[in-house]
């Protein structure tokens, strides 16, 4: 006879330590799982037969319901049990169920069992999603089989089978509360594995449907084989990084963090350091894609499935379209099965249509199209017919996002343009771009038309007048939807995106001068974002400069256009209204250049901004500041916040020193600071408000011709205080500028918080840029690092400390990027050009760059 040795902890202990512990091979996730739910049903079944040899007990039924029932049991998943009982029986389950589960939880397992009969699991099974869900996927394990077989009989006819289009709708219920949880930007960069679009949650949703509709347990079988090899692979990526997300972690953990990328990616075999995270998260992001892709097609078909009747009627109403082509209850239907396979050129023609009628494809359609994608050669591609229908769909302008949308959903985008299949999934590992590079190409495509529908109107009224009167719309819409297609190249990817762009044009037909327009609006369509966020926009030199770049007015109107799609599809916050300001202040500003064929005239802007003033002050206070406010200035504000701002300065007579803000979120402030110019004013503001923990986001800053200096900060705080911390900051502003204490004192005096573990995220590479050339009387220093706490502060304390007067600066945040750019002169006001002293200023602010991260860390 064998001894069976007790359960205690050093088994629990041993049982962790077995298989389930061991690393799990990239390619072997199902492996892992048999071997794992074997060694748990072996534990559990032990349990579970001496709970039942200790206490007297009805006869019950053990399953394995949910993962665990399907046999997907990672390292830390949680353990779902149903002890199935007769119904008079069910008052002397307690015992047994405490019996089952307490040596489990003293192993530390999350487990959890239920007890039902029969009847209760059918009646809930009807009503609550989640336990519906979790019996289509039970599995015996012990007790009574009579029990488990009559449940699931009566379970797969009354239940399972019958209202699958309920079941379908209200998995469309959870498949929609479930995005809009995760729809956060953080949840791109960091996604949540099992519940976010396209995670391990969405595919089993599209197996549920399958095994209800089409009453089999092989979800392959209603898909192409190539459609389900690539989805196998999907599902089985996405288990490996779980497993591997479990065992790194130790505990249940689905959420794919910075920190654990960066530990995965070279575990899956990948190179180490950022390139094998993108190539990583390449795979993940193409890997949910698919999977989403998968769920949503088979809950749409099952909830748009006509009923006999009404598809009997459907027929008769059916409209033909062409020889190819019928429509009826707003769907494209198919007469001819293989009409696609004789003429591939028919699958354009079809999207033509669905823009034609607002219409979208019948299920059976879009399966055609993908059988058919082996045809889409080079001579599809070389065709006239298709080039010419997919560019008359761009210039008609209507649906076009949703179209480009089904094209790459159905894989049809990437083989009428193979180039784009290189940059599908790719992403930037960084806090500032969150979706992948094909999905923000789509999204731009998606705001431009948003633009032209008027959903900015308010927001953006010269933008949304532009995009309605853009001459070669189809153009625009065509380098909008390539504009970083040369991101799959290890190149200046605007440079490489414009040489791909001009090939692509000839091969679909366009002309020299259309080919090369396109290539034109991709090789520049980071210059006008640039030149806004880090140039003084009242210097004649930088319009000049900038103009010569753009050529012509249509093509400024074009890459303004794309300019303000780009930074929208960034998604998060990226489009501000300080941007706004700043891109519509280089567009006009441009736009008089081309329309005088001269020089920029800066006071237009000004002269226009002091006759709308006369209506909110006094003509005596009008000439008071009318030659002291600087054209810089007046092109940053409106004329109401000018008008305010000089009533703070007429305060100043009483106050030295205005403080005032406007929270604009629960974390977020507009900071306005009032007072006399002085030096290394600007460093001791930024310093006060490291001093506080407010982490400056942007700023601009002015100093008026009577020594009034009124700077603008939008700040943030995390700790959810910002009202407590910003009259404190006031307060300390006070002090500092009126000496009665130094900076550096308070900065001594605050007590650093020690021993917290710092969030892992990207890092940033740093640079700074002395330029000498693009201003006539100023140096420019730009500094581009990682965004921490003070950055701000120490950038002008160096540059404070080296003997610079800082007269402007552009304050950019990109995630936890920071590009800070300075206009400054040393003590005599003069450019710093000496070539030793150029390097030394750079080695300057370097250093501080650098010394600053050493004590973040």
């Amino acid at each position: 006879m064998q001894f069976d040795p007790p359960i205690t902890k050093d088994s629990g202990t041993s049982f962790k330590n077995s298989p389930v512990q061991t690393p799990v091979p990239a390619s072997s996730p199902r492996d892992f799982f048999r071997q794992n739910s074997e060694s748990m049903d072996s534990l559990i079944r032990k349990t579970f037969q001496k709970a039942q040899s200790q206490i007297p007990s009805p006869s019950v039924c053990l399953i394995a319901v949910g993962g665990y029932g399907r046999g997907e049991l990672g390292p830390h998943s949680d353990i779902d049990l149903l002890l199935l009982y007769a119904a008079s029986k069910k008052e002397s389950l307690p015992p047994l169920v405490e019996k089952i589960l307490y040596p489990l939880w003293d192993l530390g397992l999350d487990v959890s069992c239920s007890s039902r009969s029969i009847h209760e699991c059918l009646k809930l099974a009807q009503s609550d999603l989640h336990i519906k869900t979790s019996l289509i996927d039970g599995r015996y394990l012990d007790g009574e089989y009579e029990f488990f077989r009559n449940l699931y009989r009566l379970f797969t006819k009354n239940v399972l089978h019958q209202k699958v289009k309920k079941l379908a709708e209200s998995l469309a219920d959870d498949l929609r509360l479930r995005y809009r949880k995760y729809e956060d930007p953080a949840y791109a960069l960091e996604p949540n594995i099992k519940e976010g679009e396209g995670g391990l949650r969405d595919f089993q949703a599209g197996r549920w449907i399958i095994r209800a509709k089409y009453k089999t347990d092989r979800w392959d079988s209603i898909l192409f084989p190539d459609h389900s090899r690539l989805l196998e692979k999907s599902v089985e990526f996405l288990w490996t990084v779980r497993n591997q997300l479990h065992l790194l972690s130790g505990r249940r953990q689905d959420d794919l963090t910075f920190e654990f990328q960066e530990k995965i990616a070279p575990i899956l075999g990948f190179r180490p350091g950022p390139e094998g995270v993108e190539e990583m998260m390449r795979q993940y992001h193409l890997s949910t894609q698919r999977i989403s892709n998968f769920a949503q097609d088979i809950l749409d078909r099952v909830l748009h499935d006509p009923s006999p009747a009404k598809k009997a009627l459907l027929f008769l109403q059916r409209r033909k379209i062409d020889d190819h082509f019928a429509i009826a209850d707003g769907e494209i239907h198919l007469l001819d099965p293989v009409a696609f396979k004789r003429d591939p050129t028919q699958l354009m023609s079809l999207l033509a249509h669905c823009q034609k009628y607002q219409a979208k494809m019948d299920f059976r359609v879009e399966e055609a199209v993908m059988e058919t994608l082996p045809f889409v050669d080079d001579l599809f591609r070389s065709s006239q017919k298709v080039n010419l229908a997919f560019f008359g769909i761009l210039k008609k302008g209507k649906g076009v996002a949703p179209l480009l949308k089904k094209m790459h959903d159905l894989g049809l985008l990437s083989r009428y343009i193979p180039e784009f299949s290189e940059i599908a999934g790719r992403i930037h590992y960084d806090l500032y771009h969150v979706h992948p590079v094909d999905i923000h190409a789509l999204l731009a495509v998606e705001e431009l038309e948003k633009l032209k529908n008027g959903s900015y109107e308010n927001e953006v009224p010269l933008l949304t007048s532009l995009a309605r009167e853009v001459e070669q719309p189809e153009i625009l819409l065509f380098a909008t939807l390539l504009h970083d297609i040369g991101k799959s190249t290890n190149r200046d990817h605007s440079l490489a995106g414009a040489e791909m762009v001009k090939r692509i044009g000839a091969r679909m037909g366009l002309s020299q001068e259309e080919s090369e327009r396109a290539a034109f609006l991709v090789s520049q369509h980071l210059l006008m974002v640039t030149t806004a966020l880090r140039r003084d926009l009242n210097d004649e030199q930088v319009i000049f400069r900038f103009a010569n770049e753009i050529r012509n007015l249509n093509q400024l109107k074009m890459l303004y256009l794309l300019t303000f799609a780009d930074i929208k599809a960034v998604g998060g916050e990226a489009w501000t209204s300080w941007k706004n300001i700043l891109l519509m202040d280089l567009f006009l500003k441009t736009s008089r250049f081309f329309e005088r064929n001269t020089r920029a005239e800066p006071l237009v802007k000004g002269m226009d901004t002091m006759k709308q003033l006369q209506g909110s002050l006094s003509s005596e206070i009008l000439s008071e500041y009318a030659d002291c406010l600087p054209d810089r200035y007046l092109s940053c504000y409106s004329p109401e916040d000018i008008a305010h701002h000089i009533e703070l300065a007429r305060s100043l007579e009483k106050e030295s020193l205005l403080v005032e803000w406007e929270i604009e979120k629960a974390s977020q402030a507009k900071v306005t600071v009032c007072t006399r110019d002085r030096y290394g004013l600007f460093s001791r503001i930024t310093g006060s408000m490291f001093l506080n923990r407010l982490n400056i986001l942007e700023a601009q800053i002015h100093t008026w011709g009577n020594g009034v200096a009124l700077d603008t900060f939008w700040v943030e705080d995390s700790t959810g205080e910002i009202e407590r911390r910003l009259l404190q900051l006031r307060k300390d502003l006070k002090e500092i500028l009126s000496g009665k204490i130094p900076i550096k004192d308070l900065l001594l005096k605050r007590k650093e918080s020690n021993g917290i573990k710092q969030k892992i995220i990207p890092k940033v590479a740093r640079e700074v840029k002395i330029n000498n050339q693009d201003s006539d009387f100023f140096t420019i220093v730009e500094v581009t690092g990682e965004n921490r706490l003070g950055i701000l502060y120490e950038m002008t304390e160096a540059l404070t400390d080296f003997g610079c007067d800082i007269h402007f600066a552009r304050i950019s945040t990109l995630g936890n990027r920071i590009v800070d750019v300075f206009y400054i002169q040393d003590e005599w006001g003069e450019k710093i050009a000496e070539r030793n002293k150029v390097d030394q200023l750079r080695r300057t602010v370097s250093l501080r760059l650098v010394s600053g991260e050493h004590k973040e860390s």
